[in-house]
């Protein structure tokens, strides 16, 4: 007889020890007092935000959302939002209604990026191609004019391509929010040195920016903020992810040239901290101090304040994942620290 083992907790069956089915998980909130939590979340304090990149509500415990820290804010998905699932309806349920987190899908313009610059390599090798074959057909040797026209010719055809791709993005980002109950979109972008794609991010943050105010949800963007220059109006927030170093300084460098864009305020700027590496743990080196500097990264970055007293939105943490195996002491304490200020 196959022994059936029930493990209601981690919202699974192992049937015989050989198969696994995921279950629905339910998660009653009512054995926690979420209230206080909840009604926090709407009052101006600042504010936390992950990116979570396992979301599968799988049986894994660490691919729920209802396993972060009730007291955080916002999350930002990096996968696994077109199509759900019922556990991960119920798992998205339970921490919008019972703990008034935000749930945000990713639009990455980084990918797009990418492809862009693939198929434009491929258009100058198909050109190569039709001017070897063109020149061949009328009996003669090809010239450097025959394939620079016949490379121009087809990376046109890419470029037509994409000049709509940013409609038919927003459309299906609009689309999935709307079925699935998300509260908004994160716009990532880190690099593009092409000119003509420079121009199709611009058009897409404004027309996102437009679309997602008038249907009151939040937007964020993540990357190099020099993208958002001219369209600091339409975020919510802002992340830079693109500066580094080890020192608070180059924190500050970067918050002064958000608050010189139009329409900025210090109130959308999101502090970025990742924990994907051990980095945070390891002390800013520029922190003067009369004794010996231990005060870990992520503390110092929390309790951080600009050098002019304005007020910022919170921080943004990426690479949790790495720290749900010590149950997200790390996410937690920092939190702690931000309610500090």
């Amino acid at each position: 007889m196959k022994n059936i083992i029930k493990i209601a907790a981690l919202g699974f069956v192992i049937a015989g020890c050989t198969e696994i089915e995921p279950l629905q998980m339910k998660i009653d909130a009512a054995e926690k007092n979420l209230t206080e939590i909840k009604n926090y979340k709407s009052t101006e304090h600042y504010i936390s935000a992950v990116w979570f990149s396992n979301w599968k509500a799988d049986g894994n415990m660490n691919s729920y959302l209802s396993t972060l820290p009730d007291s955080l804010d916002m999350v930002i998905l990096e996968n696994g939002y077109t199509e759900l699932t019922e556990a991960q309806k119920t798992d998205l349920k339970c921490v919008r209604e019972e703990k008034g987190m935000k749930i945000l899908m990713t639009v990455d313009l980084d990918k797009q990026y990418e492809q862009y610059l693939a198929d434009l390599e491929e258009a100058e090798e198909t050109g190569e191609s039709i001017a070897e074959e063109q020149a061949a057909s009328e009996g003669r040797e090809v010239t450097m004019e025959d394939i620079e026209n016949a490379v121009k010719h087809e990376q046109q055809r890419v470029k037509d391509k994409y000049s709509s791709i940013g409609n038919v993005i927003l459309d299906n980002s609009e689309k999935i929010i709307s079925q699935a109950g998300f509260d908004g979109l994160n716009i990532r972008i880190t690099s593009t040195a092409d000119i003509f794609f420079r121009e199709i991010v611009k058009t897409f943050v404004e027309q996102t920016g437009e679309r997602m105010n008038r249907a009151e949800k939040t937007i964020v963007f993540e990357g190099y903020i020099g993208y958002v220059n001219n369209s600091c109006k339409w975020f919510d927030y802002i992340i830079s992810t693109t500066h580094g170093g080890n020192r608070l300084s180059e924190v500050q460098e970067v918050f002064n040239t958000f608050m010189s864009m139009e329409n900025s305020s210090s109130e959308r700027f999101l502090l970025y901290l990742s924990l994907e590496n051990d980095s945070w743990r390891t002390p800013y080196e520029d922190i003067l101090s009369s004794v010996e500097v231990t005060e870990e990264k992520y503390k110092s970055l929390s309790l951080w304040k600009p050098s002019g007293g304005e007020r910022t939105g919170g921080l943004a943490m990426k690479g949790i994942e790495n720290d749900y195996e010590n149950k997200y002491t790390v996410l937690r304490q920092t939190i702690q620290y931000l309610n500090l200020k």
